[in-house]
C-alpha cells in the first residue's frame, strides 16, 4: 500500500471508529508504530484536524466537523468491493437480496462502459461455495428484531418450529451470537424454557418480538449441554499419513498435535467440530481409528453396529 493511500485510510478509519491508538492502527495497516507516528504528523501538516490523547485510554481521533470529500475508487478497488458483495450474497442474509442487487448495480455503474463489461465478465468467473443447506424462506423482517435485541440488550420472544415434532413452541430467549454456517443463519443464546444454551436456525423462527426484559446473559458464559455438537472435546485419532497430508488444512484439525507412530500418525486435537471428526472416522474406516474420548468411540461403535445390522 502506498503512503498516500495509507494516510487516507487512517482518516477514513478514524472517522469510522472515532478513536484508535498507534498500536491498533499499525496492526490494521501492517506497518510499524513509528510509521503511524510519521503518518499522523504528515496528516497534521496537511491541516487534517487530528486530536491526540495521551496516557491510558489515549489515542487519535478526528474533529467530527472535518469535511471528507466523496470517495474515488480505482477499478481494482471496485472489483474487490464487488467480490465482497458477491460473497455477501452467498451468505443469504435474510430478506436483503434486493438490497444486495441494488448496491451491486450502483458499484458497477461507477465504472466506464469498457471497464464495466470487463468487470462483469471477471466477476462471472468467481464463485463462492458456502452452501450445504438452502433455507427457502425466512420470516419477513426477522433480521431487524434480532439486531435490535443485540443493540438494546433485551430478550426476545420467539415462536420456533421443531421439524421433528412438527410443532411451533413460543419461548423467551436471550440472544448472544448470530452466525452463518453451511448456508444457513443461526442464533445462539440462553433459552428460558429449557434453562440452557440453545442454538436455533433463523429460518425456523415463525414469530419474533423484542421484549422489555433486559438480556441478563449478554456478558455471561453459557454452559453447553453434554450432547451439544459444539462442545469442545479433545480427540485422539490414528491416521494414515497420506490422508493427513490431504486434510491437514481443514479447520477442524487446526492446531492438531501430531506424532509418528509405527507408520501412522497419532493426532490429538481440541475442537468443537464433532460432526466433522465423526464424518472423517466413518468415511475412512481403513485409514482413521478413533481412540479418545471414550464416549465418542462408543458412539462410533454404535453407528458401525447399526450399519452392519442394516446392510450385512
Amino acid at each position: 500500500m502506498k503512503k498516500t493511500e495509507r494516510q487516507s485510510g487512517i482518516v477514513y478509519l478514524l472517522r469510522a471508529r472515532k478513536k484508535m491508538n498507534a498500536k491498533d492502527l499499525a496492526q490494521y495497516f501492517e506497518v510499524s508504530e513509528r510509521t503511524i507516528y510519521r503518518d499522523i504528523d504528515a496528516l497534521s501538516q496537511l491541516k487534517v484536524p487530528i486530536i491526540a490523547y495521551e496516557g491510558l485510554g489515549g489515542g487519535y481521533e478526528i474533529d467530527p466537523s472535518y469535511f471528507m470529500p466523496s470517495i474515488k475508487l480505482s477499478e481494482q478497488e471496485i472489483l474487490m468491493l464487488l467480490m465482497v458483495l458477491k460473497a455477501g450474497e452467498a451468505l443469504r442474509i435474510p430478506n436483503l437480496t434486493s438490497e444486495y442487487n441494488l448496491l451491486t448495480s450502483k458499484v458497477i455503474n461507477a465504472l466506464g462502459d469498457e471497464a464495466k463489461q470487463n468487470t462483469i465478465y471477471v466477476l462471472s468467473c468467481i464463485d463462492f461455495d458456502l452452501i450445504k443447506i438452502a433455507p427457502q424462506l425466512y420470516l419477513q423482517d426477522v433480521l431487524k428484531p434480532l439486531l435490535d435485541a443485540f443493540g438494546k440488550s433485551c430478550d426476545l420472544q420467539i415462536g420456533y418450529y421443531h421439524p421433528e415434532r412438527d410443532e411451533t413452541v413460543v419461548r423467551r430467549f436471550s440472544p448472544k451470537k448470530l452466525s452463518f454456517e453451511d448456508g444457513g443463519w443461526y442464533v445462539t443464546g440462553f433459552c428460558h424454557l429449557r434453562q440452557a444454551k440453545r442454538t436455533f436456525r433463523v429460518d425456523r423462527i415463525k414469530s419474533i418480538t423484542c421484549m422489555d426484559e433486559e438480556n441478563q446473559y449478554k456478558n455471561r458464559p453459557l454452559e453447553l449441554p453434554e450432547n451439544d455438537n459444539y462442545n469442545w472435546f479433545t480427540y485422539e485419532l490414528l491416521i494414515d499419513p497420506a490422508l493427513f497430508r490431504i486434510i491437514k488444512e481443514d479447520v477442524y484439525l487446526r492446531n492438531a498435535q501430531v506424532k509418528q507412530v509405527e507408520g501412522s500418525l497419532l493426532l490429538s486435537v481440541s475442537t468443537p467440530y464433532k460432526n466433522e471428526i465423526r464424518q472423517l472416522v466413518l468415511a475412512h474406516p481403513e485409514q482413521v481409528t478413533a481412540l479418545k474420548p471414550q464416549l465418542f468411540v462408543k458412539e462410533i461403535e454404535k453407528i458401525s453396529q447399526a450399519l452392519c445390522k442394516k446392510y450385512l
